[in-house]
């Protein structure tokens, strides 16, 4: 029944069918799904890792900061004690590289503590065969004596020493998520070929996670965050809005201090070229997710000779302007509620009817009457949400075509006035427990800050705000979606990112850039721009919905992206799967 809560087995139909690559890539033998000797669904296809669905929710990128912070870009914690770096002895359980050694040259003399500290691996507390560690770098690299960060690391070991290839670091995005917990679960991301090859070593970026987390924000900022109505109707309403929003910008980067200056993808670019050397390796590989791809791309423009095998799965390009990235959030979510109206109008039971043409205005009357009236709950201190709530909610259902069941059901009860699906979904995603606190692991906590140190500031003249009105007037239920347009980060006291606007990673080995076609969070505009603007990009796109793309159900892709790890085989640019 539609009011029934959704279950995690609540899956599409049927799967999406995809085209095929050249020869050099076969799919894997018929009955298996890819890489896994698993049986492949009816239908054809490859059935995804609920956990791996789970860490695609937690990958939460920067378009997503329009929707939860209703903007266009997107007391205080105790202090972290500055240990001594780990003393170089010979006896530490696992060494540095020797001095000298390929993989330790070509570093500042003044970073040469950090880049010959030592990590020593022990067996993690959950899992004896994975090995977690911690390694130093400094809080600003430019005052290298000063305060550190302790970055947490944890490593699946390679599951064939004799076919290691080295380590892959890995990044699930957010900004916010913990490659520490994306390594937890490396063999449900990855192929077993590749886990097979590499060490898969994700870490918790500086400042979030384990990482000596900043926590910036307390749980009235986060509620505050999706109550405030994102589509004010008047001068007084925009004016509390912006208000509100300003406020809590302004508390984080007063909680904060000086660490939550320093929390760029730029500095944490550098924390993986120390990394690199501490691993042994001479060059990096990479693998990055969502806003992971912002990572990889500023690493590879920082150290285009230190890249080695990278892929950039569902992508963003440091080089996107205002208008563009509204022109790449319009086309996904566009093609993404297209395709989950199409296949709800399908069923018998669709909340929207059975009109495509109808279905789409159902919901913009939805989000209308939910500005007004809201939708009653029977969550404990939120008894009733409002739009902020609901549009999250929404969007965070087309991430995966797994999740449009639960849509449709959650839409169903909010015609009938309830929202306790849409706020269940929600609140599963930024991890919000019942009693109305956020876990301390939320990539809330470093939205503000991350995302307020990586973006130029949003330009306001008359064009670009002309630009906007017409995009919302033409698109209005993306338009609801996304809420107000303008800058969250004009009150943090810091400068943006300058804007570069060039071709990246000069002199690169080649990158492995891909992505669905039908994205809702990642565009795949915004991929296709990365992989052009870096100067070795090479694109691959799957015919295929929802964010994330690799061992997410094609066995085109999974062997394409495999092939490249294991071989060094990139497929032609602009393939097809």
């Amino acid at each position: 029944m539609l009011n029934d809560p959704p279950g995690p087995d609540d899956l599409p139909d049927a799967p999406t069918g995809y085209a095929a690559l050249p020869p050099d890539y076969p799919p894997p033998p018929p009955g298996a799904a890819a890489g896994t000797g698993q049986p492949r669904p009816p239908g054809g296809g490859t059935a995804r890792s609920p956990l791996r669905l789970v860490l695609a929710a937690v990958a939460v990128l920067a378009v997503l900061t329009a929707v939860v912070l209703t903007v266009w870009r997107v007391g205080n914690p105790p202090p972290v004690a500055r240990p001594s770096l780990p003393a170089t002895s010979p006896s530490a359980a696992t060494a540095a590289p020797t001095p000298g050694s390929t993989a330790n040259q070509d570093y500042p003399a003044a970073l040469s503590a950090f880049y010959t500290q030592r990590l020593t691996w022990s067996p993690c507390p959950d899992n004896p065969q994975h090995r977690c560690t911690t390694m130093q770098v400094p809080v600003d690299y430019a005052k290298p004596g000063g305060d550190r960060f302790m970055l947490a690391l944890r490593k699946a070991p390679a599951t064939d020493p004799a076919k290691r290839l080295g380590s892959l670091v890995i990044n699930p995005g957010g900004p916010g998520g913990s490659g520490v917990e994306y390594a937890q679960y490396a063999s449900f991301v990855f192929s077993p070929a590749v886990r097979a090859a590499y060490d898969i070593v994700g870490f918790d970026p500086r400042g979030i996670g384990a990482s000596s987390p900043v926590r910036c924000l307390g749980n009235s900022d986060m509620d505050l965050l999706f109550s405030a109505d994102p589509t004010p109707d008047s001068p007084a309403e925009r004016s509390t809005l912006l208000a509100d929003v300003d406020g809590v910008t302004k508390r984080c980067a007063a909680r904060g201090g000086v660490r939550a200056m320093h929390m760029s993808t730029g500095e944490v670019a550098r924390d993986m070229d120390v990394m690199r050397v501490l691993l042994g390796d001479e060059k990096l590989n990479f693998f990055g997710g969502s806003y992971g791809t912002f990572l990889g791309a500023m690493y590879a423009d920082a150290f285009p000779m230190k890249v080695g095998r990278m892929v950039l799965d569902s992508a963003m390009s440091p080089n996107q302007t205002d208008q563009q990235e509204m022109t790449y959030d319009i086309q996904g979510f566009e093609s993404s509620i297209d395709a989950f109206i199409g296949w709800c109008v399908a069923r018998p039971d669709c909340a929207l009817g059975h009109d495509k043409a109808a279905a789409r205005q159902k919901i913009v009357d939805l989000l209308d009457a939910v500005e007004k009236k809201g939708l009653t709950t029977s969550q404990p201190g939120l008894a009733r949400i409002g739009e902020g709530w609901v549009g999250f909610s929404i969007f965070m259902c087309l991430y995966s075509d797994t999740s449009w069941p639960t849509l449709n059901k959650g839409l169903a009860q909010a015609f009938a006035g309830t929202g306790d699906i849409l706020l269940s979904k929600g609140m599963s995603v930024v991890e919000r427990s019942s009693n109305g606190t956020y876990a301390p692991s939320t990539y809330l906590q470093a939205m503000i800050p991350v995302r307020c140190a990586d973006w130029p500031r949003s330009k306001t003249d008359a064009s670009v705000l002309a630009e906007q009105r017409k995009a919302k007037a033409a698109h209005p239920l993306w338009a609801r979606m996304t809420g107000e347009l303008y800058d969250n980060c004009r009150s943090w006291p810091a400068p943006g990112r300058a804007e570069k606007g060039t071709t990246l990673a000069v002199g690169a080995a080649p990158i492995l850039v891909i992505g669905n076609e039908r994205d809702p969070a990642t565009p795949i505009g915004g991929t296709k721009q990365l992989a052009k603007d870096l100067d070795s990009g090479i694109l691959l796109t799957s015919n295929h919905d929802g964010h994330g793309t690799y061992y997410a159900g094609n066995p085109c892709v999974d062997s394409a992206v495999d092939g490249y790890l294991l071989r060094g085989k990139v497929p032609g640019d602009g393939t097809t799967c």
